[in-house]
């Protein structure tokens, strides 16, 4: 693994040109973002209903990569309480509860300015691997339990490492002047590396880079499971060759999206009622944003249960 190397790597990574490129387009951007706040509370009513249809994306996209055959609309009614699918195992939905009540810790925690450590890496595994039994969520892999990521080259710590190895991690990381972002990225990379519970470490992984996005003033991202190849990709071509880029890649095209689409709709909602007059004031204008987002979403769901289905077999534990 290159825990100890990371510091360094990072450093290299943000003095190279595109990088560093990308890094100045985001913070502009997250600026650009932060200046449009306070919000009035048309934007603020606006933004929740986007934030709501985020963490159904998010929590879809999450599971899915890790194996879930819950379609989009289906984890939107089961967030919702709404619904449980009856052809679909019950671990799924228990997995997609987790992944969005571990979110709100998330959030909570960011709020907080909650330090980053064992104890809230743990807690955060706790809160979200809810299709886990009792006894193995917040818990580390006991001796003897080697965990292999299938269909990679990743050779994963051994159970006597773990505590040692996540140690290192953040204090690597805690002692490093590197960009935030670049930081973020280094440590999903590597903790996915250690792969330190049983079970659930990508969906972990994931509420811990966003954790670590929104304590430095980020949007938090989803990534996609239509991202799954070039994300599982990235990930094995850092922990087994050092090369950072393709997941870097995968990574800063979330963040950029995700501030952008939060400038797109309150300088929409600003910009007050369109030319035709079928939208009259920025209520109406949120109004339309929120059809709109519950639209999408079903328009979504076939495709997205199809493209689940058709590569289940061939998707890698993360």
């Amino acid at each position: 693994r290159h825990i100890q190397a990371l510091p360094d790597e990072l450093n290299a990574l943000e003095r190279g040109r595109e990088i560093s490129e990308r890094l100045r387009r985001i913070d502009a951007l997250k600026d650009r973002a932060r200046s449009l706040e306070p919000l009035d509370g048309v934007e603020d009513m606006a933004l929740a209903d986007y934030d709501r249809d985020w963490l159904v994306r998010y929590t879809y996209n999450s599971n899915a990569i890790e194996g879930s055959t819950l379609t989009l609309e289906d984890t939107s009614l089961v967030l919702e309480g709404e619904f449980v699918p009856s052809d679909s195992p019950a671990r799924y939905v228990f997995a997609a509860r987790g992944v969005a009540d571990g979110m709100a810790y998330v959030r909570e925690y960011a709020k907080e300015g909650r330090k980053l450590n064992e104890e809230l890496i743990r807690r955060l595994h706790e809160v979200t691997a809810l299709d886990l039994q009792p006894f193995a969520r917040g818990t580390f892999r006991p001796y003897g339990y080697l965990a292999r990521i299938t269909a990679t080259r990743v050779k994963t710590a051994d159970p006597l490492e773990i505590r040692d190895d996540l140690q290192v991690l953040v204090d690597v990381l805690n002692g490093s002047g590197a960009h935030p972002l670049l930081k973020a990225a280094g440590f999903h990379a590597m903790l996915e590396n250690i792969h330190p519970f049983m079970d659930g470490n990508g969906r972990t992984g994931r509420q811990l880079l966003n954790f670590m996005l929104l304590k430095h003033g980020y949007r938090p991202v989803a990534i996609k499971y239509d991202a799954k190849r070039d994300y599982a990709r990235g990930l094995e071509a850092w922990q087994v060759d050092g090369d950072s880029a393709a997941f870097c890649s995968v990574f800063l095209d979330c963040v950029e999206q995700e501030e952008q689409s939060f400038i797109e709709l309150v300088e929409g909602l600003r910009r007050g009622p369109d030319p035709d007059h079928s939208i009259h004031n920025k209520a109406d204008l949120a109004d339309r944003f929120g059809e709109s987002m519950r639209a999408r979403l079903a328009q979504n769901s076939a495709r997205d249960v199809h493209a689940v289905s058709e590569t289940h077999e061939r998707r890698p534990t993360l």
